[in-house]
């Protein structure tokens, strides 16, 4: 049995599944929890390709209908004391779903029961070394390797949690009061002294947490060990004004969802929690007075995460801010501009597209995504790169999107594995946090490069007329899917009147770096659209595309009415210039400049190698042409004059 049979049993039984990378213990994506399935077809895509040597997690929780107890011996732990001291003292637990673990642990696998939360625990409410993995948590499986194993070889019945367990597992813990020092008359306590003489930098620093940005309004933004920058922030200090760490991370086992004073922050950290304990630390280390008191704490070693090495915090921020550095800018190799979709969506780039209800943009935007991922030409222009797309539709229905899809020709023999289709997800908003961690696991599962999200107001939860929720939407998404490198579009609805814009807020137009107006055409070349340039941060996208449809047997198809681009006067002149210095259409634009130099400026030098590209280009549709064997059921009457290129011109 391999990796994707055990998934796939799993799976059948309701248990949401993940991949664990090899000799390790944790998932090899982002927020995992996100995308951890009972879905056989990702299973299959899973095990089967990017993940075809990894072993199988099960997700924990009630979207499983299961929690675990971890019961550790590794390392001299003694977490088989501890759970027979327990069974001991409330009654012995019921046989159930028992995993073997290397170390010769185990893990209990019980039933979730109904309207309780039960989260992950480490040690803190079982005793010593019997941890939970509860909402939010994973835990390896059995996988065919031989190093977890089902005790009798398979998993069995999972058995119902008996009651006292529950209420061990879901009663809150009595808060332990802080006892109040007396030194010199003042009657505030440790904790408070402690806030006061402590900074957030110190603690988070020394521990290994890495500041990821600080906001305008001085909110902090941090990242915690063993995870980089790139990948999100785990907390934040002084959100809304305030002066606490708020947590958002369940992965640091010591430190729980919650929000902390630095004093709470430190109990937990050294203590287990224990408030008392921390306070007695403090005030031993208080009366004891050095030269470096902060650093003389009491204090256990700078952690790290399960089964991962603690990331040294920077010395400076230099790798966090990407600073350009000026000698490779001017003297290193540039590519031309790039394409996603040309030429429409450039690579790496943030892209809104408007326009008026039943315009047809969804339409447009599947004809390129589909394009894209089965290698034709976009709009019958070039042919994109063949790369994973990852569409969010939050509009149309199942039956819906067969029908465009038929329509545009696309049939069962055609392959669009490479476009992941989210068919009205049910993810978190994607201007809020977890959106953001939602849409970056499914770029880690997908392995997507260009993520199109339709439409901007449903896949939002604040006002989407409202400045601040687009503002959310890109401190959240767009800019976490551009550090990826990931190209993003979302669509979205034109106010009554289409000349004015995007509906709602003009702050829709300064989170993107080109926005385009959809609006319909009907002219005597034939019906379609036209897609106008309304804002850009780039000069080289054209201020306007007429995109014509045309019927054919097979449905409808979308191109680029060729009459459309505009140049100015003498860029065919220009054009041969380039072709006489030498110049081709693989030469980009620094080499053409450096080349032209004296005879052109840059400006029309650029203009006259896209002219160049572009007709490099339609040769290229003509060669296609010619070498794919032709229909004759209806052949085309031409006179002895008439050349088959020009029949294809």
């Amino acid at each position: 049995m391999t990796s994707l049979t055990y998934a796939l049993d799993y799976a059948k039984r309701g248990w949401r599944v993940l991949p664990i990378k090899p000799g390790e213990k944790r998932p090899p994506m982002a927020s995992w929890q996100n995308v951890a399935t009972i879905d056989p077809e990702t299973i299959n895509n899973w095990f089967q390709s990017t993940y075809v040597d990894h072993g199988v997690g099960i997700a924990t929780g009630p979207e499983s209908g299961l929690f675990v107890i971890d019961v550790d011996v590794a390392n001299g732990k003694v977490g088989d004391e501890t759970l027979t001291d327990l069974q001991r003292q409330y009654g012995q637990l019921p046989d159930t779903a028992t995993v073997i673990t290397p170390s010769g642990g185990q893990h209990l696998y019980y039933k979730y029961p109904p309207n309780v939360e039960i989260r992950n625990d480490a040690g803190k409410k079982l005793g010593q070394h019997l941890d939970i993995r509860g909402i939010g948590g994973q835990c390896v499986a059995p996988s065919g390797d031989g190093k977890y194993n089902w005790d009798g070889g398979e998993p069995g019945d999972i058995a119902e949690a008996p009651a006292w367990l529950i209420k061990l597992l879901t009663t809150q813990p009595v808060p332990q009061t802080v006892p109040v020092a007396a030194t010199s008359g003042n009657s505030d306590s440790i904790a408070a002294r402690y806030n006061d003489s402590t900074t957030w930098n110190q603690l988070l620093t020394a521990d290994g947490w890495q500041l990821g940005q600080t906001m305008p309004d001085g909110e902090q933004r941090w990242v915690r060990p063993g995870k980089n920058a790139r990948e999100g922030i785990s907390a934040t200090v002084a959100h809304g004004g305030g002066s606490q760490l708020t947590v958002f991370t369940s992965s640091l086992e010591w430190l729980p969802e919650a929000s902390y004073s630095r004093f709470g922050y430190y109990a937990c950290r050294h203590h287990n929690g224990n408030r008392s304990a921390a306070a007695t630390a403090l005030n031993k280390a208080e009366n004891q007075p050095t030269d470096d008191w902060f650093n003389n704490l009491p204090r256990l070693t700078t952690p790290t995460m399960p089964h991962e090495e603690a990331q040294p915090a920077p010395e400076n921020r230099v790798e966090l801010a990407h600073l350009v550095n000026w000698q490779e800018l001017w003297t290193g190799e540039h590519q031309d501009e790039e394409w996603a979709a040309y030429p429409i969506i450039p690579k790496g780039r943030g892209v809104a597209l408007y326009a008026p209800a039943k315009a047809g943009k969804s339409t447009i935007l599947l004809s390129i995504a589909a394009a894209i991922a089965t290698n034709r030409r976009v709009l019958g222009q070039r042919r994109a790169p063949q790369i994973n797309v990852l569409y969010l539709d939050y509009e149309m229905t199942e039956a819906d999107l067969l029908e465009r899809l038929t329509e545009l020709g696309y049939g069962p023999e055609d392959d669009l594995t490479h476009l992941h289709y989210a068919l009205l997800p049910s993810l978190p908003p994607l201007d809020t946090r977890e959106g953001a961690q939602a849409i970056l696991g499914l770029i880690d599962t997908t392995h997507a490069q260009l993520a199109l999200i339709d439409t901007f107001g449903r896949a939002v939860e604040g006002d989407e007329d409202s400045a601040d929720t687009v503002r959310a939407f890109y401190r959240h998404t767009g800019l976490a899917l551009k550090a990826r490198g990931v190209t993003y579009l979302r669509t979205d609805h034109s106010g009554k009147d289409v000349g004015k814009g995007q509906r709602g807020s003009s702050a829709k137009n300064d989170d993107v770096d080109l926005v385009w107006r959809l609006t319909r055409t009907d002219s005597k070349a034939g019906e379609g659209v036209r897609l106008e340039r309304t804002h850009s941060r780039i000069s080289w996208v054209p201020n306007e595309i007429k995109i014509l449809r045309t019927e054919t047997d097979a449905g409808y198809t979308y191109d680029i009415d060729p009459d459309s681009t505009a140049y100015p006067d003498g860029t065919a002149q220009n054009m041969q210039l380039l072709k006489d210095a030498g110049i081709t259409a693989n030469h980009n634009s620094r080499h053409a400049v450096e080349v032209m130099a004296g005879t052109l400026t840059k400006r029309l030098t650029s203009t006259a190698l896209k002219m160049l590209k572009e007709s490099a280009d339609k040769r290229s549709k003509i060669d296609d042409y010619l070498t794919t064997p032709q229909p004759v059921d209806n052949p085309v009457m031409c006179d002895e004059t008439t050349t088959h290129t020009d029949m294809i011109i």
